[in-house]
């Protein structure tokens, strides 16, 4: 059965911003790997293949999970002075709350 491609349903509308396919975030990340192992004097295979296996396992550990993911699990895991959210109550309350 084809399916009109013109109708396409927007998931949402503020997408993240973007770097060829990859999102910004991941490819900042990934650049500054990859300059930093240019620097070291390593082999040009090594300097592509390390950062491009820490972005594609990345992206693939974002698949599927609401956007503010990796800051909520940082929330729950790290320190509460790390990083502090106002919206969610401190992680002690909660625990005793149950």
């Amino acid at each position: 059965m084809d399916e009109d491609q013109d109708c396409e349903i927007v998931a949402r509308l503020n997408e993240p911003m973007k770097f060829i396919f990859v999102d910004m975030d991941i490819a900042v990340l990934c650049g500054a790997v990859f300059l930093t192992m240019l620097m070291s004097g390593l082999p040009t295979f090594i300097d592509v293949a390390i950062p491009g296996g820490i972005g594609y396992l990345l992206h693939k550990s974002r698949q599927d999970k609401p956007r503010g993911y990796v800051k909520h699990w940082l929330y729950w895991y790290m320190p509460p002075m790390v990083l502090p959210m106002r919206c969610v109550p401190p992680m002690h309350c909660v625990r005793t709350a149950g």
